[in-house]
């Protein structure tokens, strides 16, 4: 006699990343290839993530509410 399943869906139950308490979303923009490889050609000279890059040019800063 086959053992039943004690779950349903797809996965195993309990399966999956565990939180971590940090809270991220993503975006995305779009733009033409020569735009984005300067993008991300000025981020690496300035030793940034594009993201980081990014939030400095808007003047945005981390917030942390630790």
């Amino acid at each position: 006699m086959a053992e039943e399943k004690k779950y349903s869906g797809y996965g195993y139950h309990g399966g999956g990343r565990k939180a971590t308490g940090i809270k991220r979303v993503s975006t995305c923009i779009s733009g033409q290839p020569e735009q984005i490889e300067q993008l991300k050609q000025q981020a690496a000279a300035a030793n940034m993530t594009v993201s980081a890059y990014i939030f400095q040019l808007a003047n945005i800063t981390k917030n942390d509410n630790k």
